[in-house]
């Protein structure tokens, strides 16, 4: 999706914000954008994308794009994903049940709450798995989409179109071309395992995974999440 956006339009109608170097002046995009940048431009993406940048396009229509994941299938494509990588992540050789005994839980939120929302780590301590998933609802039910990232192709399909720039079909590359692990490999205890250990992402994904951009999410789905502050939050 990257290469796509970089190649079908002007450089200074994208802006990729992967760093934190390219994050920074979007915290405060008035301040530290100049006026003829934001003008000009018609995407911004990245890992690092702050929502504190919208502040910098009052006025204009804003499409907010949310992709979703279920955590077994995440937590088995960032595994294999590392496994290209393992001399900077030092996990070579590590089977996955190693791997995933180390890793914080609910992944997918904690990304959107702490990158995209900017919320600290003591105020996500302090809020229960419940309030998570009502903060986000209540975000998502203004995203322009939000779903399953598998229509990620869909998504960028309508995007092109209203940029009028041509589209064809993303190619799909695997992290890991010769995939170490596969969902259906993992027990049924240690799926089971990772839906009630990243119970809020699980929940997230069941109740908008299918929304895509009219439907209706199912907020029942968070119903039987933890509504009191644990300690077990810490962790989370």
């Amino acid at each position: 999706m990257r290469n796509f956006l970089m190649d079908a339009l002007p450089p200074e109608q994208v802006a990729l914000i992967y760093s934190e170097k390219e994050r920074d002046p979007w915290l405060k995009p008035l301040q530290h954008v100049p006026q003829s940048q934001r003008d000009a431009l018609r995407i911004l993406y990245g890992h690092r994308l702050p929502r504190n940048a919208i502040e910098g396009f009052h006025g204009h229509p804003i499409w907010e794009v949310g992709l979703l994941r279920d955590p077994t299938s995440w937590c088995v494509s960032m595994y294999n994903f590392l496994q290209t990588a393992a001399e900077r992540h030092r996990v070579k050789g590590w089977s996955f049940e190693k791997w995933y005994g180390t890793i914080k839980r609910n992944r997918v939120s904690r990304f959107y709450l702490k990158n995209y929302y900017r919320l600290s780590s003591t105020k996500l301590r302090f809020m229960s798995e419940r309030n998570r998933f009502d903060f986000m609802s209540e975000h998502f039910e203004k995203f322009w989409f939000v779903g399953d990232y598998r229509n990620c192709d869909n998504v960028v399909a309508r995007i092109a179109e209203e940029l009028g720039v041509p589209f064809e079909k993303l190619p799909h590359i695997h992290a890991a071309p010769e995939n170490s692990v596969r969902v259906q490999d993992l027990s049924d205890a240690l799926r089971a395992r990772i839906r009630e250990e990243n119970a809020l992402d699980q929940a997230l994904y069941d109740a908008w995974g299918k929304r895509l951009w009219d439907g209706k999410p199912d907020l029942d789905a968070g119903s039987d999440l933890p509504s009191r502050w644990t300690w077990a939050n810490i962790a989370s």
